[in-house]
């Protein structure tokens, strides 16, 4: 059973901003901070930077303040015995999150999702829950996350969401205002392969996708996943695939054409690695949600004003 209590995303408060209290017995607070933070920890004040985050277990003792003009934050307060959160590996202890506006989207969606309340809401929510605190867990794992691990994500992603760039380690290594050498070591370490092959990587994968599902040239198809040469793309597609990119054309098209049961055979793998998924268990319904707050504010309320505001209640909360 799952119940969030109050949730809230972009929460902004003044410099002089303070909160303490001890979580409620079966309770959790999860908070992401988007600006710098000061935590009471084992008695001394600790600053730690924007893009934290921590989780409080119940009958822990929560205290932070502001450290800066504004402090700005992501949080929520529910109960939960969902393994994904009884067994997380840190609390009450805070730790960098690589990829911060991914959970802060994360959050956003479950705000807007409670907000909705429909018939299917339970479920989404719940995924979405999931998906954060799989996110999470993995930056706790990488403690040791370098000063460059935002910037290098941030690249990770202009690689792979535009591969016909024309990429080179130089300007790779430019844009992050680092060393071609200490780039790629960096790199290499935080995601397993090197920059270059990243790019190759996120080429094919996007010259699949036209191959299946477009009837372009194969020579526009290079020029658009960033070769200006054909035969050099076709010579790298084959090298990266086994096919010709109009083999790799027919097979896809014909397994496109092939009666549903016999696709389930012979689907073509379109993305750079096979991965096989287990099945899914039936979901568990998840969130029954006393309050929540789409407006950005830590006052929790459920009642909404004549022009669709969020009427906040009486209360002090975080």
């Amino acid at each position: 059973m799952n119940t969030i209590h109050f949730i809230g995303y972009s929460a902004i408060h003044p410099s002089d901003f303070y909160f303490e209290t001890t979580t409620a017995p079966g309770q959790y607070t999860l908070l992401l901070v988007s600006t710098p933070v000061q935590f009471l920890l084992d008695g001394q004040w600790m600053e730690y930077p924007a893009e934290t985050a921590i989780l409080y277990a119940p009958g822990q003792a929560i205290c932070y303040r502001a450290c800066r003009e504004t402090y700005q934050n992501d949080w929520l307060r529910f109960s939960s015995d969902d393994p994904l959160v009884t067994q997380f590996p840190l609390t009450g202890i805070p730790f960098p999150v690589s990829d911060a506006a991914y959970c802060h989207n994360l959050i956003k969606l479950l705000t807007w999702e409670a907000s909705l309340s429909s018939a299917d809401s339970d479920l989404i929510i719940s995924n979405l829950l999931q998906a954060l605190f799989l996110r999470l867990r993995q930056d706790t794992a990488r403690r040791e996350t370098s000063a460059h691990a935002a910037r290098l994500l941030q690249l990770h992603k202009k690689i792979y969401n535009s591969p016909h760039l024309s990429w080179n380690i130089r300007s790779m290594a430019d844009e992050l205002h680092l060393s071609a050498g200490y780039l790629q070591i960096l790199y290499k370490k935080m995601f397993g392969i090197s920059c270059m092959d990243d790019v190759i990587a996120s080429r094919i994968r996007m010259a699949k996708e036209q191959l299946t599902y477009t009837e372009k040239p194969v020579a526009e198809i290079a020029d658009a996943c960033g070769y200006r040469n054909v035969e050099h793309f076709c010579r790298q597609f084959r090298q990266q695939t086994g096919l010709t990119p109009s083999a790799f054309r027919r097979g896809a098209l014909n397994t496109l054409s092939a009666p549903a049961e016999e696709r389930k055979e012979t689907s073509p793998d379109i993305s750079s690695d096979a991965v096989s998924y287990p099945k899914c268990a039936a979901p568990i319904p998840f969130i029954n949600l006393s309050h929540y707050n789409v407006a950005g504010s830590d006052m929790p309320s459920d009642v909404l004003d004549s022009e669709g505001n969020i009427i906040p209640p009486h209360t002090d909360e975080n």
